[in-house]
């Protein structure tokens, strides 16, 4: 006569327990790489809101005839920003009227460090 098994073989609790924790390392593996993830995505929107406040002020000081070489500023004390005019980006033509001037603009944001984080160089008209 054959007897009923009751409970769980050793073997059978190991490998149970093995799977569960492999599981386990696996589902804390993901969150920490999302939360990091997250992390820098925020840092680059922090960097991409300071990059979009200096092109604004930037535009303030072209259309009130402010025009300087480079500009330099901190924000959210962790963020700076430095910002430079290259140069016009429509030479005079002789004999041409010009109705609007446009400057080549370079502006880099720097969080913690002196490699820029975000760099862009663009052309802002002034009006």
């Amino acid at each position: 006569m054959r007897r009923k098994q009751q409970g769980f073989t050793l073997i059978e609790i190991v490998i149970a327990f093995t799977i569960l924790i492999m599981g386990t390392v696996l589902v804390v593996n993901v969150i920490t790489q999302s939360s990091t993830r997250v992390n820098k995505v925020n840092e680059h929107l922090a960097a991409m809101d300071v990059l979009e406040s200096a092109i604004a002020i930037l535009r303030g000081e072209i259309a009130n005839r402010k025009l300087q070489q480079s500009y330099e500023s901190g924000q959210n004390g962790e963020y700076r920003w430095m910002a430079s005019v290259i140069g016009k980006a429509n030479p005079g033509i002789e004999g041409a009227r010009q109705y609007l001037n446009l400057y080549r603009v370079r502006v880099q944001v720097f969080h913690d460090s002196d490699r820029p984080r975000l760099e862009l160089t663009t052309i802002i008209a002034d009006r």
